[in-house]
């Protein structure tokens, strides 16, 4: 027997066709905002609501991060425009802050930034010129840090 696939089953419930109709008008939104969004931005945002009524059209947008929202509410009023130019009847966009397992991941792909060999080598004799104090301890843990085998296997600098 062959199971029935969710969509299937959501169309043929004449209860649910709202709620279907709903998800499919915001799904189309969320794929307009990605098209318009730089990449690394739009892997934070997620279509979250869209509010129809005739006053109001407002789309609700959730960005994993305070800094993605930042630069999403900058953009709000260019992407409103956007969405108006590709046939969606939205009048405003509001963002909200939601941190989840996308800021999660955003933040591992992070890579630590190195130095350059000539700015170690800089730092290197300024610690040997240093005298014995707070400054130069610090000075050579950094260096350490710097000289340390990355942990994702790559070489060092």
């Amino acid at each position: 027997m062959q199971t029935p696939k969710v969509g299937r089953l959501l169309a043929s419930d004449p209860s649910l066709q709202p709620v279907v109709a709903k998800a499919r008008e915001i799904s189309a939104l969320s794929k307009l905002c990605f098209d318009f969004l730089p990449p690394g931005l739009a892997r934070l945002v997620r279509a979250v609501s869209f509010n129809d009524r005739l006053r109001d059209r407002q789309l609700v947008l959730l960005a994993a991060s305070p800094a993605a929202a930042a630069k999403l509410k900058l953009l709000s009023e260019a992407l409103c425009k956007f969405l108006l130019q590709h046939g969606a009847q939205v009048n405003s966009v509001s963002v909200r802050v939601q941190p989840g397992s996308r800021a999660q991941t955003v933040a591992g792909e992070r890579q630590p930034r190195r130095l350059s060999s000539s700015a170690i080598e800089a730092l290197r004799a300024l610690h040997d010129k240093l005298p014995d104090s707070a400054a130069r301890k610090a000075l050579k843990t950094l260096l350490d840090h710097q000289l340390a085998p990355e942990k994702s296997g790559e070489k060092e600098p």
